[in-house]
């Protein structure tokens, strides 16, 4: 199609004078983000390396699991490609700007939703495969393979992706189509108490495993039973672990059955996406531009207004400023909900890890599930932290202005947007890690030293998002996901990534070296009172820096 080939000629050329203008910045920043990224890969890749030989010296059991862990690592991929999809076809397709200047151009619906349909599959998939390239490496490495591996890697997930793509971009249409706008809030509701009722489910019913002799069997009882789910015949993950398998086997014919699986089946579901867009996708567009409330206004303030009105320590500027934040974000369910399902996901293993039976392993055991757990936790809030509070500054757009003229400074305009921020992450983050922490029955020491941490990271996190937001703005952009992709996005993610790995490090090392007892006692005393002080003056340090410089490029600003 023409229209296609002109579009991506032109965002060619984008991204070619961006790539140009990245020699346009000072050489120690470009070597100071590359060598943060050289470490980030490198720690994706030293982590699960070091897991692939722990399970290797098991003998064929080890090899086994590494190979049904493959299952379990695509399908997870699988559903976070679909979801991501969900959010950036949403955003792409439906929010931005660009959408509605091709709706007035002479082109049909089909080249308008394949056009975004493309758009949603790159930005949801290098990210991805980013992540999935060192994590493979690793498995690459430990079972010795060659240069085929990585070949055969990129080719089949090609279709992978376009399957999760278009399958994310056919529900966020038909959802935004025949799911009424006052409908939303009631499904979201129900949704929740579900996922409350399921919770309370989990602890009243779960039951302690018994006691482990050795690494074995608790590997047989507790992981081996769970993997059937991973491995159904009719899911992508299934055709895309078998392919890569039976390359690793030299059966090229039955890889390349399921190779032709992939792209059928891809092929398929966007011939699929792009049927039903013909019919309803300007419907479904227009429903989001259009479409409204009918609700009677009598001039009285919203609860909301009414519960911050209340608040009169809080300055009434930035009382106004808050509720905004507030209901622009509410207003999306597509943004919040990110927030319910990640962390809900979280409150379910945490929940669940009676029945799993980690509270009684090898003391060597739980200490690595806690503060692995710990890192999880504060890696999901690093990520959600990226998507949705670096952007809030850049989101103001044409329309900062209006907040440049209002009755606050720009200082003022930040840290309103760092307070409310941080708050929701602590509120989010600290239960969860207690929930983590009660559940394994941890020592007192490591429950006070880890929500510590998580005080630290909530706020910490945020001045990154917060402070890379005001030093890199974009006003011309209006898609949540094209501003983080940028060169701001993409370094706040890596600088939260590392100071997440520098802290977990730290507090955990001390407690490895008690349990594999190569420290006595007294050196881990002195030990943890060293790493309390260098956690808590490094996060002392990235708030106040971080924050200090967003208002300074706040203040340079032109307006």
């Amino acid at each position: 199609m023409e229209i296609l080939k002109n579009v991506y000629t032109a965002r060619l050329r984008v991204l070619s004078n961006k790539l140009q203008s990245i020699g346009q910045h000072s050489k120690l920043k470009i070597f100071v983000v590359g060598l943060m990224v050289i470490g980030l890969f490198w720690l994706i890749f030293f982590v699960p390396y070091k897991a692939f030989l722990f399970l290797e010296s098991l003998g064929s059991l080890g090899l086994v699991i590494i190979d049904r862990l493959l299952f379990l690592l695509f399908l997870g991929l699988f559903l976070m490609l679909i979801f991501s999809n969900c959010i950036i076809s949403y955003s792409s397709a439906y929010k931005a700007r660009e959408t509605a200047y091709f709706f007035s151009l002479p082109l049909e619906y089909t080249e308008i939703y394949f056009i975004k349909l493309i758009d949603s599959m790159i930005l949801s998939s290098w990210t991805f495969l980013c992540f999935l390239l060192p994590i493979l490496s690793a498995y690459a490495a430990v079972r010795d393979l060659g240069l085929i591996f990585y070949l055969s890697l990129i080719i089949f997930f090609i279709p992978f992706a376009v399957i999760a793509g278009a399958l994310g971009c056919l529900l966020t249409m038909l959802a935004i189509k025949f799911i009424p706008r006052q409908a939303v809030k009631y499904l979201i509701w129900m949704l929740v108490v579900l996922f409350v009722a399921g919770c309370f489910g989990l602890i009243l019913t779960g039951k302690a495993a018994a006691n482990k002799e050795n690494e074995v069997m608790f590997l047989l009882t507790n992981f081996i039973p769970h993997f059937g789910f991973t491995q159904c015949v009719f899911l992508p993950n299934f055709w895309i672990s078998e392919g890569l398998l039976k390359i690793i086997s030299a059966d090229y014919s039955q890889s390349l059955f399921w190779l032709l699986l992939l792209i059928s089946n891809g092929l398929f579901f966007s011939y699929i996406a792009l049927a039903a867009a013909k019919f309803i996708y300007y419907d479904s567009w227009a429903n989001t531009r259009f479409q409204g409330i009918r609700k009677t206004y009598i001039g009285a303030n919203s609860k909301l207004e009414k519960v911050f009105s209340r608040l009169k320590f809080i300055d009434l500027p930035i009382r106004a400023m808050i509720v905004k934040d507030i209901k622009v974000f509410s207003r999306d369910p597509l943004q919040w909900s990110q927030f319910c399902i990640f962390f809900g996901l979280l409150a379910i293993y945490f929940i669940n890890i009676r029945n799993l039976g980690y509270q009684n392993v090898l003391p060597f055991w739980k200490n690595i599930i806690s503060f692995l757990n710990l890192a999880s936790t504060n890696l999901t809030l690093a990520s959600l932290s990226v998507r949705f509070v670096f952007p809030q500054l850049s989101l103001e757009g044409k329309r900062f202005w209006i907040l440049g003229l209002a009755p606050v400074d720009k200082k003022t305009l930040l840290l309103e947007k760092f307070w409310l921020n941080s708050l929701i992450a602590l509120g989010i983050s600290l239960p969860l890690i207690s929930i983590s922490n009660y559940m394994l029955r941890v020592s007192s020491l490591v429950s006070v030293l880890s929500g510590i941490m998580v005080v630290l990271m909530s706020f910490s996190l945020i001045s990154i998002c917060i402070g890379l937001g005001a030093l890199f703005p974009n006003f011309k952009e209006d898609n949540p996901a094209a501003i983080v992709s940028g060169f701001g996005g993409t370094l706040a993610l890596v600088l939260n990534l590392i100071y997440i790995a520098v802290n977990v490090t730290a507090l955990a090392m001390p407690f490895h070296l008690l349990v594999t007892q190569q420290i006595s006692q007294t050196v881990f005393d002195k030990l943890i009172i060293a790493v309390t002080l260098f956690i808590l003056i490094l996060g002392l340090s990235t708030i106040f820096g971080f924050l200090f410089a967003g208002c300074k490029a706040l203040e340079r600003l032109e307006i």
